[in-house]
């Protein structure tokens, strides 16, 4: 990244945006955008104490190709490179019956699909970074109090040590979670669809060598997955029905590997050693229209996921990268980078991508409330038969990679 030098550049003359929310969305959205005479106000409600933060804790993050050149292109993925898995396989089954499909790095001329990082490894080094750069003022801890929204700025009003401070700004970015106040006050639909289930996170440790292969198990609870990670650790995501979650938090600790046992199989034999364990409610969150006087929605905020699809995260990425080229080009025609236009824009430009994943996850979240033994059959022909069919594998693994339509700057090789 060529850091902004105050010496060189009056950033007094930037235009000026703000982000609600420092987690690593919002992080990563004033990383990419620090690049351009941008002056960002980056306000965060919860300060980063030691490694703690609820946006990056222990969970484990896939990183799928196209996330991975955005890392790159920002300076992160240098940083991390000691404290990632590369996913070489990824095997696809169906619980209690017969047919899978696997995907192979070497059938591509790859050394991984994917890479596996800690959220924290991720957060503690977005925060590291920015805190480098000039023109990124980060307000935290800090509360956002008001947000007047004028026709040629946004006034957002915050509290910080107990004295309220006003700012303007031509573009109000708001990546403030799933909950979004923000997204509330400005009255957009937002369309809530509950799974009535849970996804049970933690660490397991197999008997075997994961090999780098990660799994993902179709079953009538909801899809469990594996993903492959340090030291033979694997991270478990479990889903479960919501009015039996807390009592398989509660099991002990040889209980629970037995009950995970059960649900997985022995593919990477007996399961000897489980981690903190923790759980979180899965519902869809979609909201059809994102953008509305100088203000646009992101992450969480816009689309929120189930992680069971790996794909929550990844796509936020890639609204952020092409964000990134239409504020690019916007300042080059020395335009109003929070007009309609802009947000029109926006917008289109993000519609497909984001359509198209959300209803994949949709898909994978539903298909186990068909449990009926004909329909499984189906089910497992299909993945008996897509594992024959390489071109239509590697069109699936394109999509997951993160390659849809027009490649966003921060999304291609330099």
């Amino acid at each position: 990244m060529i850091k902004p030098n105050k010496n060189q550049l009056n950033i007094s003359d930037y235009k000026n945006i703000v982000i609600v929310g420092g987690g690593m969305v919002g992080m990563a959205t004033a990383l990419a955008l620090s690049r351009y005479k941008l002056n960002i106000t980056l306000i965060e409600t919860i300060p980063v104490i030691g490694e703690s933060h609820p946006s990056y804790d222990d969970r484990t993050l896939v990183v799928n190709r196209a996330s991975i050149r955005f890392w790159t292109n920002l300076r992160i993925w240098q940083n991390i490179c000691d404290d990632i898995t590369p996913i070489k396989k990824v095997h696809v089954s169906n619980k209690g019956y017969f047919g899978s499909v696997v995907f192979d790095a070497s059938e591509y001329g790859l050394e991984a699909l994917a890479y596996i990082v800690e959220a924290k490894v991720l957060g503690i080094n977005l925060k590291q970074e920015i805190e480098k750069i000039d023109n990124i003022n980060i307000k935290c801890p800090a509360q956002v109090v008001k947000i007047k929204h004028k026709k040629d700025d946004v006034e957002v009003s915050y509290k910080q040590d107990d004295i309220v401070h006003s700012i303007k700004c031509h573009l109000l970015l708001a990546a403030d979670g799933a909950q979004s106040e923000i997204r509330s006050s400005l009255e957009l639909e937002t369309k809530i669809k509950p799974y009535n289930r849970k996804a049970i996170i933690c660490n397991i440790t197999p008997e075997n060598k994961h090999n780098n292969c990660a799994y993902e198990r179709l079953t009538n609870t909801g899809p469990t997955a594996i993903l492959p990670f340090v030291n033979n650790r694997c991270g478990f995501v479990w889903t479960v029905p919501e009015n039996i979650a807390n009592e398989i938090l509660n099991l002990t600790d040889e209980e629970f590997l037995k009950e995970a046992q059960n649900q997985f199989g022995y593919r990477l034999g007996k399961f000897i050693k489980v981690g903190k364990r923790s759980s979180y409610p899965l519902y869809l969150v979609t909201v059809p229209k994102q953008v509305k006087s100088r203000t646009i929605l992101l992450g969480n905020a816009a689309h929120s996921m189930s992680p069971v699809s790996a794909q929550g995260l990844n796509l936020a990425i890639r609204d952020i990268a092409n964000l990134t080229d239409i504020i690019a080009e916007t300042l080059e025609k020395g335009q109003d980078i929070g007009s309609d236009d802009v947000l029109s824009s926006y917008q289109n430009t993000v519609n497909d991508d984001q359509n198209q994943t959300i209803k994949y996850t949709d898909d994978l979240m539903s298909w186990f409330k068909i449990n009926n033994p004909i329909v499984n059959s189906f089910r497992s022909l299909g993945l008996l038969t897509l594992n024959q069919l390489s071109h239509l594998k590697l069109e699936l693994f394109t999509r997951a990679s993160g390659f849809r339509g027009k490649t966003a700057t921060l999304l291609r090789r330099k």
